[in-house]
């Protein structure tokens, strides 16, 4: 059985690797190629393009690869041609992966979005294109399942995947330990992301909060979980320009989330990863003007942070756009770091997030196999179209 399979973010190369261990597990003759990176590849997953070095946020910054990723959809529809896929499945990146469902459905080819695009929060008008083109949707957010509905999408809730990375409970003087931190001292975790454009807008900001930090609390302790994706040199030279430099531990961002007092994270995922090891934090969010002109007439929703999206309520703060500068942020965080009632108080409503986010039939299989079953489902129904 072959399955092809599209990510474009390291976020996605990750879910992706998950769900091909998934699909491997049910059936043993997997044939899997498509988009991906290196976690995709190590799992055995034949890379025919990595997009990752390509992955941007925002309207202006996406239009500059709009010629590239045109020219691969004409390649992608020679290759689909030659190599036939029973299912093609589709993970979260929707600029490049709506176009390739479009395509999958003129070829015949069925179609398993996992991780769909945000249709609840950019309009259903999106909700309507994924229903039309999409055979079933694997949701992983609760506030998906009613606009997609609606739209007559087949959409199932999986649950998130992060549910089985990360326990109810964390030891955090073990991670202090395993990181050569004190525990008689705070510390802060910087998130600044996975992509190099959130580096470039938000991590310089950070450092700078850090030193007026420091000012109220000079013993702070000040760490940085680091994406693989994101290279090592390029956090050096924004530390020499700040003048400031936290310990940096790369590829272990949940054991950076665990041994903080408090977290400062870029919006996206890592959100939920830190509200799912029930830490405080703080929420920043910062695009190109002109990408957030449109976004702020397209968004639907109260809030841009996941675990308050969620949740359906304001539990972490957000600092966005032009709100999200060094003196916002260190404005934000001073009373999380010196007031342990109210990072009780933050950590009492993340709790719920688990719940909110366990999908249909509970968490006990996941969300990969879950996926999985759905993916061979799919596959299985429909055969091979090229016969």
């Amino acid at each position: 059985m072959k399955i092809m399979i599209f990510a474009g973010e390291p976020s996605g190369d990750y879910y992706g690797a998950n769900l091909l261990k998934a699909l491997q597990s049910l059936n043993s003759s997997i044939e899997a190629f498509g988009f991906g990176s290196q976690q995709m590849k190590k799992a055995g997953f034949d890379v025919i393009f990595d997009p990752t070095e390509l992955s941007v946020v925002g309207i202006t910054e996406a239009l500059k690869q709009i010629g590239f990723f045109r020219n691969w959809l004409k390649r992608l529809e020679v290759i689909m041609k030659e190599r036939k896929p029973d299912c093609v499945v589709l993970i979260d990146f929707p600029g490049f992966n709506m176009r390739v469902a479009k395509l999958a459905k003129k070829l015949k080819i069925p179609v398993v979005y996992f991780i769909p695009p945000s249709a609840w929060a950019w309009g259903k008008k999106r909700a309507y294109k994924v229903a039309e083109t999409v055979d079933k949707v694997a949701s992983i957010l609760p506030m998906e399942l009613e606009v997609y509905r609606n739209a007559g999408a087949d959409i199932v809730s999986v649950g998130h995947p992060l549910l089985l990375d990360i326990p109810g409970e964390i030891d955090r003087s073990k991670a202090l330990k395993e990181l050569g931190l004190s525990d008689s001292s705070p510390v802060l975790a910087l998130l600044p992301g996975s992509r190099k454009q959130e580096i470039g807008t938000l991590y310089a900001p950070m450092l700078e909060a850090c030193k007026l930090l420091k000012k109220d609390f000079p013993d702070l302790q000040v760490i940085l979980g680091l994406s693989p994706a994101i290279k090592l040199e390029t956090i050096e030279e924004i530390n020499r320009e700040v003048g400031f430099s936290p310990l940096v531990f790369q590829d272990q961002t949940h054991k950076v989330i665990a041994a903080s007092t408090v977290c400062l994270c870029a919006g996206g995922t890592v959100t939920l990863e830190t509200a799912l090891l029930k830490r405080p934090m703080v929420v920043v969010y910062k695009l190109s003007k002109i990408t957030f002109f449109f976004v702020k007439r397209l968004v639907t929703v109260k809030y841009y942070s996941l675990p308050n999206l969620v949740l359906n309520k304001r539990v972490v703060p957000e600092l966005i756009q032009n709100d999200c500068t060094a003196e916002n942020m260190a404005s934000e965080l001073k009373p999380l770091l010196s007031d342990p009632r109210l990072r009780v108080g933050m950590v009492d409503g993340l709790a719920k997030v688990r719940l909110r986010l366990q999908g249909e039939g509970g968490a006990e299989e996941g969300a990969y196999v879950k996926t999985a079953k759905l993916v061979l489902e799919v596959a299985k129904g429909a055969g091979s179209n090229y016969n």
